[in-house]
């Protein structure tokens, strides 16, 4: 098959299934903290109280989560490289919810405690999983977050030295694979080089941003470099109506469906917070229009939620885009005038709180037993942002 239509595939099949179904960073001051945060509505305390419940309780004996136990509809992922990526992204989100769940349990902590020690020692074995497939980008990514938000909460010495030690050879990893054109993407399907070729994605490329923003403001050294072009690379993505392009080709097909304000809905967010947290001032207005476009078409990403086929719903949306919208969604709430951030925080919480299953998780796209980690991992993150602020 030519490579080139290997890239276009998801969206032709895409075509075809939408005409028959008639897609926090611990950081003060940036995206806000959760620990700002007084408690929220009975409903969403549960919820919250349900999700850290399932954490603690599906937790492998090394402090990770998931598996590769599969199913008729996984993802391309070549062994065992996927593997270990998958499961150092979802510990390390879950690790994050866990975090910003703010509940301190002697079982959550030791929850915490764990995960943070596998993530410490596991994080390498998330390397490039072959030529053409770079999910490493997405477990460096959320380790860095997550390492961060340890950080905020160490107190000691010697562990902070560690903490500060891994930190460091996240970013070190993430350089390795910037793309050619800047910033960050997960394939490399056409020409297989050393380096990643054109297809950095305008998400990943906010979710690392977002990441080393995290990390840098613990003390972590970022390279200005990396940082000046994965913000070019967004800047180039963005279109005058603030959504975003997907990818950095993407750029010269802006009326594609996927590129269009329904498709974007989940990546504005992300992008719009990656672009601010490192000094390219978001205007006030826009972080208002990214909300109320997620209020009212939202729909696009609810309806996505739990497709197995990636880009098969309207707009080409896939179910793995549905918690990471809401999660960027959520840390731009202290970026809006306070009577809008309530409206969006009500409207955020009572969605993903309808949507919890039985056994307390959250999951929005099934990946081989990975997936109920990374959601309830997404989801504790925004549902502590849905919280009222405490009073001054």
């Amino acid at each position: 098959m030519n490579v080139s239509f290997r890239r276009w595939l998801p969206f032709l099949a895409g075509i075809a299934a939408t005409a028959g179904v008639a897609f926090a960073v611990v950081r003060h001051g940036v995206g806000g903290s959760p620990s700002a945060a007084g408690r929220g509505s009975p409903e969403l305390e549960r919820a919250i109280e349900r999700g850290v419940a399932y954490l603690v309780s599906s937790q492998n004996k090394d402090g990770s989560w998931g598996g590769p136990a599969s199913n008729l509809w996984d993802i391309y992922a070549p062994v065992p490289g996927a593997f270990y990526a998958f499961q150092v992204g979802a510990s390390a989100l879950a690790l994050s919810g866990l975090i910003d769940s703010g509940i301190d349990s002697p079982e959550a902590l030791a929850a915490i405690r764990r995960a943070t020690d596998f993530v410490l020692t596991h994080h390498k074995t998330a390397r490039r999983v072959s030529a053409d497939t770079l999910y490493n980008v997405w477990a460096q990514a959320y380790a860095l977050e997550a390492l961060a938000r340890c950080l905020a909460r160490e107190t000691d010495a010697k562990r902070r030295d560690e903490l500060r030690r891994v930190s460091d050879e996240a970013v070190d990893l993430l350089g390795r694979f910037e793309f050619v054109d800047g910033g960050w993407g997960y394939y490399n399907f056409d020409i297989v080089s050393q380096r990643p070729e054109h297809g950095a994605t305008s998400f990943t490329t906010a979710a690392v941003l977002t990441a080393m923003r995290a990390a840098a403001d613990q003390g972590i050294r970022v390279p200005k470099r990396l940082v000046d072009r994965a913000l070019s690379l967004l800047e180039t993505c963005r279109k005058p109506d603030w959504s975003f392009a997907y990818a950095w080709d993407h750029r010269f097909s802006p009326s594609h469906p996927i590129n269009k304000w329904n498709g974007s809905l989940a990546r504005t967010p992300s992008c719009e917070i990656a672009l601010d947290a490192w000094g390219r001032k978001v205007p006030e207005s826009k972080f208002v229009e990214a909300l109320e476009r997620l209020k009212a078409q939202g729909r696009f990403l609810q309806i996505a939620r739990k497709y197995p086929i990636p880009h098969e719903t309207w707009f080409y949306n896939s179910g793995y885009f549905c918690f990471f919208g809401y999660y960027y969604a959520a840390m731009i709430l202290d970026h809006v005038p306070a009577a809008l951030a309530d409206v969006h925080r009500a409207s955020i919480a009572a969605y993903l709180t309808s949507v919890q299953e039985q056994d307390g998780s959250f999951f929005d796209y099934p990946l081989y037993s990975y997936h109920k980690a990374y959601g309830t991992g997404y989801v504790l993150s925004a549902l502590s942002r849905c919280r009222p602020p405490r009073s001054k």
